[in-house]
């Protein structure tokens, strides 16, 4: 059974500590020690199997079997607990030891009041701080092979156990589930080798820990990094360069602290500190600074002082076993078990730890976001992330989201909600969506019929969590190739601030494919239209309400609202399609001849000499990444370059999810992918066929009849309205946005327009919560701030490359690819 401890102590009779119990001596006295008994030390984790790990992994050696009392954690704790109905803590925020720290290096640096705060540009954990005391419980671990941790250094030298990274975060759960009590962690997070443990959180206990916030770690540090394998054998071998070292083989406790291999520790730091910081920044250093970290066999003066002060308190052996601990360490195709929504913060000049690396495990975790910044202090500046990016609009969205700072507004609780994911590979003769796509909320189905009598199977989720009998309701239509799931984010803050919400799946999309697969994929806008308004209005008794759509489903929305104008109280519209015209005709073909609108074999006819259609069933994963980045391979060269065309600005959670939606269908369901590709090729005439040039009832000449407010948005980047590759116009505003608005003043009903900086064509996955904020306040009040600041700095100072863009071009958007895109 566990014991706890009122102090460390090394093995069954007590001695003198080789090295201290706390990095800052002064707070030493705010640690408290837990004591876990038979615990496994180097042993081999199965993941599928985690009870056979409760207690470390099979195979693993126990301290007691070496004579030694059992494995022991320091730790510090601060804040109140909120506990459940069982007694168990749910508000439990983590933070892992980085390489030379602990938990009183952390409460120095991040706790308020602390002599730290400077350094890391304020205090993070404190009353009303980002970690704020009064609304969480803190603990801050020590780990294993640390200060308050057991370690060599306690006695056994090289005799000590290898331990993993995986034994550092098992040891510290129980520490939490056994002595403090935890049910859940609301967060785990750690900067350096802490934000390595935090990944190991989410790997080794995806439903114990709620939200990851790495923050400069790694998820390699085996071959895998050869350049990070490197530094840290380096510093091993400088390390055992010491002649005690060499004379002892490592068995040198028997000698005072004074004789112990203090030189090869010296060395092993000066080697490890010549990459701490930019290169940048240390050539404008002094030499007389610089040279306190230089390793020197018989340094003279300041030479080697910083050095000195490590090689008092440290130990050769814990830190050749810290550096061991990562030789084997690979969780790379273990990231998919990552539950928690993940924010990975990354030093760009780390280096220690490449950023590109950082990069590769954040797209193997399931929606994670991440966060690259540069500082002149390298590495280093992972303490003072937080701080660098309390303005940075993903991040302050992950803090509104993980619970740690307060969302404005929001009234009550997404109960429903549950962070979705797509299973990357699955079995193919089973449904792709219904199997291998988990929607943010429960999916529900319903039969809607069209007005040529043909029966759909509609997919849609529909929730509530407000306190009224008939609140304001909120409709979303996806865009072409997405579908209602990819809406989570915008879902979740509505129900928050009281709406109701209904996101449906169009015919031949998400969750209303795999029921129509015996259909064909000739249907229009209006037979969607009419059979969700059955859905909607006759089955759910939604009577009126606001619509949102996104790309295509604008333009349903805009026909809708033609159709049905009762029912509608208002219109979102997210760079919607509808807003341009098309010929008839497209190098001679009758490609938007609206008389074979359900005559599928009419259509491929027409439409397979365009290669539209082969080419969306020939596309890669690489292709599908490449292009959602706005990149493209050079076909001549190979070579990965940037392109004017792609779907995503910022790497957030749905844009991620979509993204791996539309890669893993690739291996999935072959008729529900099939299906897919028809409708996405489809879905462009389906567009175009409703605004053709010269046709007086087409959609777009009877735009002017819609009475009802409309909230119009673009991003300043937009890649593909209007569609020049079809029609020919080239410009967003003069030909797009302006005549828009000047038709709908002229007829009473002027549009509110805003333009998002730095956004594309998924405004609510670039800014995903400005974009929710704007679309609920409209749906609420009426108004929407079209001028915020961001918007404003970039009207009077836009970027060198946009800039450099206008005095070019004749207008803000240059040629569009095809609408095959959108």
């Amino acid at each position: 059974m566990p014991e706890q401890l009122s102090a460390p102590s090394a093995g069954k009779e007590s001695t003198p500590p080789i090295t201290p119990s706390a990095e800052v001596a002064s707070l030493a006295d705010l640690k408290q020690y837990y004591s876990i008994e038979n615990f496994k030390l180097g042993g081999t984790y199965n993941l599928d199997d985690p009870a056979s790990y409760e207690y470390g992994g099979e195979g693993g050696v126990t301290l007691e079997s070496l004579g030694q009392k059992p494995l022991h954690l320091g730790y510090i704790t601060l804040g109140n607990p909120q506990k459940d109905q069982d007694g168990k803590i749910t508000n439990a925020v983590i933070v892992n030891s980085y390489y030379s720290g602990d938990s009183t290096s952390i409460y120095d640096k991040w706790v308020e009041g602390q002599a730290g705060n400077d350094f890391c540009l304020g205090a993070v954990i404190g009353p009303g701080k980002l970690i704020d005391t009064e609304k969480n419980f803190v603990v801050l671990l020590d780990a294993i092979g640390l200060w308050g941790g057991s370690k060599p250094s306690d006695g056994l030298g090289m005799k000590f156990p290898k331990y993993s990274y995986f034994d550092m975060v098992q040891a510290s759960y129980r520490l939490l589930k056994d002595e403090l009590g935890v049910g859940t962690v609301k967060l785990a997070t750690g900067v350096s080798m802490g934000a390595t443990q935090t990944y190991v959180w989410g790997v080794l206990h995806p439903e114990f820990v709620e939200n990851l916030m790495p923050i400069g770690g790694t998820t390699q540090s085996d071959g895998g990094d050869p350049l990070g394998n490197w530094i840290f054998q380096l510093m091993t071998e400088a390390i055992k360069s010491d002649p005690v070292w060499m004379e002892t083989n490592g068995d040198y406790y028997h000698l005072p602290k004074d004789q112990h291999p203090n030189q090869g520790v010296m060395f092993g730091w000066s080697v490890l500190n010549h990459t701490a910081l930019s290169f940048d920044l240390r050539v404008t250093q002094p030499w007389d600074e610089i040279k306190k970290d230089v390793f020197y066999w018989n340094p003279e003066g300041e030479a080697a002082a910083n050095l000195k002060k490590k090689a008092d308190v440290q130990d050769a052996c814990d830190l050749i076993y810290r550096n061991a601990a990562g030789l084997t360490y690979n969780i790379n195709d273990d990231l998919h078990r990552i539950r928690a929504k993940t924010l990975v913060l990354h030093v760009g000049n780390d280096n220690w730890l490449n950023v590109n690396l950082a990069w590769a495990a954040a797209d193997k975790i399931p929606g994670a976001e991440t966060i690259i910044f540069d500082s002149p202090i390298a590495h280093y500046a992972v303490f003072q992330a937080t701080n660098l990016l309390k303005d940075n609009a993903m991040a302050k969205t992950f803090f509104m989201e993980a619970g740690l700072i307060d969302k404005p507004g929001a009234t009550f609780t997404a109960r429903n909600y549950r962070k979705p994911r797509v299973v990357m590979q699955g079995d193919p003769q089973k449904s792709f969506w219904k199997n291998q796509v988990l929607y943010p909320f429960p999916v529900k189905y319903a039969t809607g019929t069209d007005s040529r009598g043909v029966k759909w199977e509609i997919g849609y989720m529909d929730e509530y969590d407000g306190d009224k009998r008939n609140p304001e309701s909120l409709v979303i239509i996806h865009g072409k190739g997405a579908f209602a799931g990819h809406y989570g984010y915008v879902m979740k803050y509505a129900l928050e601030r009281g709406l109701r919400v209904i996101a449906l799946d169009m015919p031949g999309y998400g969750m209303s494919g795999p029921g129509n697969l015996d259909k064909s994929s000739a249907r229009t806008l209006q037979d969607c239209r009419d059979a969700i308004h059955d859905v909607v209005v006759e089955q759910l008794k939604v009577k009126r309400a606001y619509y949102m759509g996104h790309s295509l489903g604008g333009q349903f929305c805009l026909g809708y609202a033609l159709s049905y104008p009762d029912t509608v109280k208002g219109l979102v519209l997210e760079a919607p399609a509808g807003l341009e015209e098309f010929p008839v005709e497209i190098g001679g073909a009758p490609a938007f001849d609206p008389s074979y609108a359900h005559d599928f074999d009419r259509w491929r006819e027409v439409w397979d000499p365009f290669g539209a259609l082969q080419n969306e069933k020939n596309l890669t994963e690489e292709g599908i990444r490449l292009f959602n980045d706005f990149k493209k391979k050079d076909p001549d060269t190979g070579e990965i370059v940037s392109s004017k065309f792609g779907y995503f600005k910022q790497r957030t959670e749905y844009a991620r999810l979509l993204e791996d939606q539309r890669v893993a269908i690739i291996e999935g369901n072959g008729a529900e992918f099939e299906q897919g590709a028809n409708a996405f090729i489809y879905d462009v005439y389906s567009i175009g066929s409703e605004l053709v040039k010269g046709d007086k009832n087409s959609l777009y000449s009877r735009l002017t009849e819609i009475k009802v407010p409309i909230f119009l948005m673009f991003g300043n980047e937009e890649p593909f309205i209007p569609s020049t590759g079809l029609n020919g116009l080239d410009s967003l505003s003069d030909d797009v946005i302006i005549p828009f608005m000047e038709r709908m003043t002229a007829a009473g009903n002027r549009p509110l327009l805003k333009v998002y900086p730095g956004a594309a064509h998924f405004i609510h996955t670039d800014v995903p919560y400005e974009f929710a904020k704007d679309t609920a306040d409209f749906v609420l009040t009426g108004q929407v701030d079209v001028l915020t600041s961001e918007t404003i700095k970039y009207l009077f100072n836009p970027p060198a490359v946009a800039q450099a863009a206008a005095n070019s071009q004749p207008a803000p958007a240059g040629n569009k690819k095809s609408a095959f895109s959108k």
